[in-house]
């Protein structure tokens, strides 16, 4: 699959500005380099290979918003061009500088059909909306799935096409069928998912050695690509989100119609927050896995995740700079763009204990990390290791239904920033003051979820009956 990154030339025009530049891959052994036809002042490019929009509005804002627009627009122009033709060998750097003025200078019918189509709407919000990086990464998950409901469409409809006017509450509920259900599609239609795959890891992934199958719990081999089930809080969380566009469109004059109005989202429901105790997290601290680094290591990290209360993507990033006076200071990177508030979090004696453990000057990062999916794994079986193994009710996010489970089977990473927000809420009941050490903003309804009385509250209260 095509992958597209991004650089500014040196050349520069008559009025002092810098072509964006195109680094395509084609295949293993075809890459391009190729001017984009769109020019930016250098001031504009920012450190992430991205055109920094100001944040003040004006003229210059609106006309950097929009060449950021057409850069996205070009690029997935581009790469669909890339992605449908079967012959690889034939696309040079001749054929695609033939293209991108194709579509500077398109006819008038290929104009029209670009600036009205829903996809190219759907990518100018992307472009132009102000989101966080990690809402824009979802959004984009939202366009891929929509694209590929689309291609489902056409396998009985014919010539079948997404447009605002077709866009019904009807619509909708097949679209919601599909969001859950769409490892039918793929076992049904896998060439869908070879034009456009389920996760953005497929597309980027650059061919490697064959890797061992994946297997799924009774043991029957995964076919490659094959998308993960989806709950009924990720599919209402994706409608949302599709519904904040349909209204931004209504807004902005792009149509009247809103089929949201007679279609109803489910409810996000969430249960009781579970997490370990103070006791409990020690005992997994002091549970002997010498005879398994890699396993004590994983733990360790997961016990320090425990002290801070960060986010896993935060603890990713963190590396020895993060650490001021014995405390740790980091800018959440889900709120940065919005509430870019930085977060300081004092470090007991284990954390920094752990800290120093793990003290390597060759590497930038503060702990030996390996990849979420696999920090996952160890941390349940470093759970089960340390016989914490108490059965919890947790509901089940596809069938809506309480299920009971071993405390090792539901852990994760999140747990660990769960047992410091409920362990210390449970102490002091404020809100905003553990807020201001776990990120949450001031009066969020997260907190909500930890208001539930423990069980040693209850057993004081049930006592109080026998006086």
């Amino acid at each position: 699959m095509a992958q597209t990154n991004y650089y500014l030339g040196k050349t520069t025009n008559s009025a002092g500005e810098s072509e964006i530049s195109l680094r395509l891959y084609v295949s293993r052994d075809i890459r391009i380099r190729v001017g984009s036809g769109i020019w930016i002042d250098r001031k504009r490019w920012g450190k992430k290979n991205d055109i920094n929009i100001p944040l003040i509005q004006g003229v210059e804002r609106e006309v950097l918003l929009d060449k950021r627009s057409k850069l996205k627009v070009l690029t997935d122009f581009l790469e669909n061009i890339i992605n449908t033709n079967e012959n690889k060998s034939a696309i040079d750097r001749s054929f695609i500088e033939k293209q991108i003025k194709k579509f500077h200078k398109p006819t008038r019918k290929a104009a029209e059909q670009a600036d009205d189509s829903f996809f190219g709407i759907m990518e100018k919000y992307l472009a132009t909306h102000k989101l966080s990086e990690s809402r824009r990464k979802n959004f984009k998950v939202i366009i891929r799935s929509i694209r590929r409901f689309e291609l489902y469409k056409r396998k009985s409809t014919r010539g079948y096409k997404i447009t605002f006017t077709n866009l019904t509450p009807e619509t909708l509920r097949e679209i919601e069928y599909y969001l859950r259900n769409e490892k039918e599609a793929f076992l049904k239609y896998p060439d869908i998912y070879d034009q456009i795959p389920y996760s953005i890891k497929e597309t980027n992934k650059t061919p490697t050695r064959k890797r061992p199958p994946i297997l799924d719990e009774e043991g029957n081999e995964v076919p490659k690509g094959m998308p993960k089930s989806r709950g009924q809080n990720s599919v209402a969380d994706m409608l949302n989100r599709f519904r904040s566009f349909i209204i931004w469109t209504n807004d902005n004059g792009y149509t009247a119609n809103n089929p949201f109005k007679k279609f109803a989202i489910g409810d996000i429901v969430y249960g009781t927050p579970i997490y370990i105790s103070n006791e409990e997290r020690k005992r997994l601290y002091e549970t002997d896995m010498s005879d398994n680094p890699v396993l004590a290591t994983q733990r360790d990290i997961f016990i320090f995740q425990c002290l801070i209360g960060c986010r896993v993507s935060d603890l990713i990033k963190m590396t020895h700079k993060n650490i001021i006076d014995n405390s740790i200071e980091y800018i959440p990177r889900k709120t940065k763009e919005e509430r870019p508030i930085t977060v300081r979090v004092p470090l007991n004696q284990t954390a920094l204990e752990i800290i120093e453990r793990y003290n390597d000057p060759a590497r930038v990062a503060l702990f030996p990390f390996y990849t979420e999916q696999k920090y996952n794994v160890k941390i349940k079986e470093a759970f089960k290791r340390a016989g914490l193994d108490r059965m919890v009710t947790t509901i089940n996010q596809k069938t809506r239904e309480e299920e009971q489970k071993p405390l090792y089977e539901v852990a994760s990473s999140h747990m660990a920033r769960r047992t410091f927000i409920g362990n210390i809420y449970k102490k002091v009941k404020d809100p905003n003051l553990v807020g201001a050490l776990s990120g949450h903003k001031e009066g969020s309804k997260a907190f909500g979820r930890y208001r539930t009385i423990d069980d040693d509250m209850k057993k004081e209260l049930i006592n109080l009956l026998d006086d």
